[in-house]
Formats: structure tokens, C-alpha cells, sequence
């Protein structure tokens, strides 16, 4: 008896998570986020460090044209949330760059989000083309 309702739950749950990746709300789907130095004056390098509750990514140098990105899942609650904090020369900026509730419903047909750091501010895009200002420098 005990045995028909584990494999009854596992296979519910299997056909719950196929149909929510279908609409993009899947469990445990793959996302990847980039960090783009798009910086015209680029006399420092840009200075990024992103985390998670888990997940310390560790510190990366990226110099003008650099593109450093990583790769996860949402887990099982959907609470995935990361932040960066990216610093060039006196300018710093703390934001949110990736949340489950927000983000990945935005890029949920490519699965990927991409900030761009300039000058006047942060840009966020899930194509890598059209661009919109998301953070202004303090």
C-alpha cells in the first residue's frame, strides 16, 4: 500500500513539473545569468561578486567586453533569489539578479537574463539585444 502511493506522488509529481516547464514554471529549471563590463571608458576593471542564501560565486575582474555568467536550477520551493554587487573604480551598485517571483517569469522562453553595466546604470535583457535600465548608480 505504502509503496503505491510513493510511486502515485512521484509520478503526479513528474507530470506536474513537465506541464509547469512547459509554461516556463518548472522546478528545478535551468536558468543562466551573464554580467556584462559594457563600460565605454573602461580605465577600471568592473569588480562583480554574486551570491545566493547557498552560493557564494566568488569575486570576477571583468575588463570592457567581458561577459562572466553562471548556470543553476530553481529549487523545489522556488525561492531561488541571487544578487550581485559590482563596483568600478568609486561607482558600487547592489541589485537582485536573478529572482524566481520576478525574473525568471520574465525570461522564461530563453531561460537567460543578461545585465549590462555602464555608465548611467544596470541593463537587464533575455535576449541580449533590447536593453532596459533596471538600476541607476547612487
Amino acid at each position: 500500500m505504502n509503496l503505491s502511493i510513493y510511486i502515485l506522488f512521484i509520478a503526479t509529481f513528474l507530470i506536474l513539473n513537465k506541464s509547469a516547464k512547459a509554461s516556463g514554471l518548472g522546478i528545478f529549471q535551468r536558468y543562466e545569468v551573464h554580467i556584462i563590463n559594457n563600460f565605454e571608458n573602461n580605465t577600471d576593471e568592473l569588480i562583480v561578486n554574486c551570491r545566493s542564501a547557498d552560493d557564494d560565486l566568488g569575486e570576477h575582474f571583468l575588463d570592457k567586453g567581458e561577459d562572466w555568467h553562471w548556470q543553476f536550477r530553481v529549487n523545489f520551493f522556488r525561492s531561488t533569489l541571487f544578487y550581485c554587487n559590482v563596483q568600478w573604480g568609486e561607482l558600487g551598485q547592489r541589485f537582485t539578479s536573478f529572482d524566481t517571483d520576478n525574473i525568471s517569469s520574465t525570461c522564461e522562453e530563453t531561460s537567460t537574463c543578461f545585465w549590462s553595466v555602464r555608465e548611467d546604470g544596470i541593463y537587464f535583457s533575455c535576449d541580449n539585444k533590447n536593453y532596459e535600465k533596471r538600476h541607476l548608480w547612487p
